[in-house]
């Protein structure tokens, strides 16, 4: 079941690594991180620059919790620790 509490949204963007990438591992990476506070993980946008032809990726992330409300603040450590982490284990370029 869905929680009544709302919802807290937040973007991620990154430049895809040169070599082989999954998104299914970006999903997985954010599930590892943010546990039952992630509701949703969606691939939002996906665009190649035309000069360049690197690919960025747009994931939207739900956040919310089955028993209270969120707060930005605790949300935004979350997002942050995947963001670091994708950089770190995916090889992804931020765009944060």
């Amino acid at each position: 079941p869905l929680s009544r509490y709302p919802p807290l949204i937040n973007d991620i963007s990154f430049w895809l690594p040169s070599e082989a990438y999954s998104k299914n591992d970006f999903y997985e990476l954010a599930r590892t991180i943010g546990g039952d506070l992630i509701e949703k993980v969606v691939l939002l946008d996906e665009f190649t620059h035309p000069k360049t032809k690197k690919v960025s990726h747009c994931y939207r992330i739900v956040y919310r919790h089955p028993e209270r409300t969120l707060t930005q603040n605790e949300v935004h450590r979350i997002h942050q620790a995947i963001e670091e982490s994708a950089v770190r284990e995916l090889g992804v370029e931020g765009r944060f």
